[in-house]
């Protein structure tokens, strides 16, 4: 019967730990010391023969990593695929960050999946998937599809919190901390743009786009405020305070395209909106997360608002995107105020 080696309750807790989010190398799975590791966010390498990647297996595969990332404004795929055979996984391959190997060999038993940590790099996740033949092999990865996802995107998450821990520009976690009354984590690079009554804007500027946050609060007066209508009104209103580039341009919320979910992160309830800005007045536009949660002690609605400005083709709103909506994981609430 296909099954994971661990329950997979277990594997995504250690998937979660502390040892996959270190940066800079560390210890592996032997207690040794491990090189940092090599590849770009979202991206895995595959270890597979061309017979495994060409037949069923690789099938599933391909419809794992290569589903369309929904609410960006381009076409993308949730992972980034780079393959190789068996006897090609070696040297600077062995140090991606995320690593498959699909094994079919009848010496298995069964089939299972098992997952290591830091094993030739750090930080990293090795998934192995064995199997004593292709047709279990590829009943195993269709089975666990959801869960494989779910250990790379913690995976993914760990290394970005860790980071956001390590490089958050302090002067900018003490605005937070003193305006707002939680702690939040950023990568570096990060600066103040405007900052106004119960409202501040920080983004981090490349010469190709932006990444941006958008904190605001604003009173609660009922659970109609976690209405979707409602969330596109406070966002479309707080977001009208960053200017365009052309005179008298701001941003806006576009309210056709939004997707709204109700999520518990870190001990705490929050909506989760998506869609998509434009800049009233001006060409520029580009994707949105927003998450808002209940302030009990305060009586105010909190939201942190997500947004990527990246128009360069060759570059990856997915990743923007993602990193940012992964520092909602390092917000900290005083315990009191959890709900």
């Amino acid at each position: 019967m296909a099954k994971f080696s661990k329950t997979i309750a277990a594997v995504l807790l250690v998937a979660g730990a502390a040892g996959i989010a270190s940066c800079g190398g560390g210890k592996g799975g032997d207690g040794g010391f491990k090189p940092e590791s090599q590849g770009a966010p979202y991206e895995i390498v595959v270890v597979a023969d061309h017979a495994e990647w060409d037949g069923p297996v690789g099938d599933t595969l391909r419809a794992m990593f290569y589903a369309p990332v929904p609410m960006v404004n381009r076409q993308e795929t949730v992972f980034d695929v780079l393959r190789t055979l068996p006897d090609g996984f070696r040297k600077l391959v062995t140090r991606h960050p995320n690593v498959l190997i699909v094994d079919i060999d009848e010496k298995y038993a069964e089939p299972a999946i098992k997952m290591a940590e830091n094993v030739y790099a750090a930080p990293q996740m090795v998934i192995s998937a064995t199997a004593p033949d292709e047709a279990s092999m590829a009943v195993l990865v269709d089975a666990n599809r959801s869960d494989i996802m779910d250990l790379l995107e913690n995976a993914e998450r760990a290394r970005d919190v860790a980071d956001a821990r390590d490089h958050t520009p302090e002067e900018v976690a003490e605005l937070i901390r003193t305006k707002f009354g939680f702690e939040m984590g950023m990568g570096p690079g990060y600066t103040v743009r405007k900052e106004a009554d119960d409202f501040l804007w920080i983004s981090y500027e490349t010469p190709t786009g932006s990444q941006g946050i958008i904190i605001y609060t604003y009173p609660f007066s009922g659970i109609k405020d976690f209405d979707l209508e409602n969330l596109v009104t406070r966002r479309d209103r707080f977001a009208g305070l960053i200017p365009g580039e052309n005179p008298g341009s701001h941003m806006s919320t576009n309210p056709d395209f939004t997707e709204l979910v109700y999520r518990r992160i870190n001990d705490r309830q929050w909506s989760e909106m998506r869609g998509f800005w434009d800049v009233a007045g001006d060409y520029m536009g580009g994707p949105y997360t927003n998450y808002s949660t209940l302030d009990v002690a305060g009586q105010r609605v909190v939201a942190i608002d997500f947004y990527v400005y990246q128009p360069n083709p060759r570059m990856s709103q997915r990743n923007y995107r993602k990193q940012l909506e992964h520092y909602l994981y390092t917000v900290a609430f005083p315990s009191a105020a959890k709900l």
